[in-house]
């Protein structure tokens, strides 16, 4: 084999992750509520001792690191959501500008940080004329590319847990999750807010192509890899220094447009980095959010249990300076603080609010499942949260 990587974990925490993690989605709990965080390459790059820079080299140096990363991960990081079989899945990874690539923007890709999108369009003039890329522009055409290498290289490639067979899953390639607002921020600059102000029809102009854009690459990527996908998640960071109204007119239209091409009853994740608690309706009345994934820590547990609780699953929220500053026993008190709070609601992730920094200690992601334990979960679990 040219790959050979051996996983020192058990399958029978594997399979217990998997039963935490298929209770959650039906609003109940096993033994207690399950785990997971927001980690990124960024964050394994410099425990591993490489540059950045090194794991965007080719389609097989990324492919060996994520192995690497992978094994790190599960060995080391006490979690649920990452290794719910005996599988390692790799994906061709550019941060968060593959869209934005695509699309026209400029990207930076220095030695030791992540990859930064600027912007390209200077002037509402030239935001019209904007032109809809094809599928296979810039990052995306590479994106099918090295998903096509990877496949080639999981065959040549043996991974075992604990001496048990395991296999390489690579995933199906797929827009990114950015949504057309965020993304028309990465175009233009800060300068698309004012612009909604003073131009919105041709700022309506402009998401509608984004969108165009996104349905068309979407389209062109399960062509060319028929494999079923499940429902869509988007993040919305952008949308926090918005109003509601503002938000109503100038995301939900587009988000509706990219979840509605999948089935009714598909999954519908949202994120929302920073404050959120002024959109909660709009998201639950309006977008018919089935999950809100690694929300940020800035909405307190008590704001997301009366909002949300009940209505949709939730994955966050602690504070991540917290968990790369603070203390193990810091970390479990706000843990502890969320579970009690937000268990009761049925449908908790226990994690990040969100992304977990570098150089975060482990024993302060352990604490997560520390408290997890300790804490362990109502007798009766309810549907909606009493308030």
């Amino acid at each position: 084999m040219r790959f050979n990587i051996d996983i020192d974990y058990p399958i029978e925490k594997v399979q217990q992750s998997a039963r935490r993690l298929e209770a959650r989605a039906r609003f109940r709990y096993t033994d207690r509520v399950p785990v997971g965080f927001c980690l990124v390459p960024r964050f394994f790059a410099p425990v591993l001792g490489i540059p950045y820079c090194e794991f965007f080299r080719d389609a097989e140096t990324q492919y060996y690191w994520e192995l690497q990363f992978a094994k790190y991960r599960i060995e080391q990081i006490p979690e649920d959501t990452f290794c719910t079989g005996p599988t390692v899945t790799v994906y061709p990874y550019f941060d968060n500008v593959l869209d934005s690539d695509s699309l026209g923007a400029e990207v930076v890709w220095p030695e030791n940080e992540t990859l930064q999108a600027c912007p390209t369009i200077r002037t509402v003039e030239a935001m019209e004329r904007f032109e809809i890329p094809p599928p296979s522009a810039g990052l995306w055409g590479r994106l099918v590319d090295w998903c096509n290498q990877m496949r080639e290289f999981a065959e040549q490639t043996r991974v075992t847990f604990n001496g048990v067979e395991g296999h390489v899953a690579v995933g199906a390639p797929g827009v990114s999750g950015l949504s057309p607002h965020m993304l028309a921020v990465d175009l233009v600059g800060t300068d698309f807010y004012m612009w909604q102000i003073e131009n919105p029809e041709a700022c309506h102009r402009f998401l509608d192509k984004i969108t165009c854009a996104l349905l068309q690459a979407q389209e062109h990527f399960e062509r060319v890899w028929p494999r079923p996908r499940g429902g869509m998640g988007l993040a919305e960071d952008s949308a926090q220094s918005m109003s509601v109204d503002h938000f109503r007119e100038f995301c939900v239209p587009y988000d509706l447009r990219l979840y509605g091409r999948n089935a009714p009853d598909a999954p519908r994740g949202l994120h929302i980095c920073g404050r959120s608690e002024h959109l909660h309706e709009a998201m639950v009345e309006d977008l018919h959010i089935t999950s809100f994934d690694l929300f940020g820590y800035q909405v307190a547990p008590e704001v997301a249990a009366h909002n949300l609780g009940g209505k949709m699953l939730l994955w966050g929220n602690i504070n991540p300076m917290l968990m790369l500053n603070g203390t193990r026993e810091g970390v479990k008190q706000a843990c502890r603080h969320a579970l009690e709070v937000l268990t009761p609601c049925g449908g908790l992730l226990l994690g990040d609010g969100a992304n977990v920094c570098s150089a975060t200690p482990v024993e302060n992601l352990s604490a997560f499942v520390e408290a997890a334990e300790e804490c362990g979960v109502p007798e009766t679990t309810l549907h909606t949260c009493v308030n």
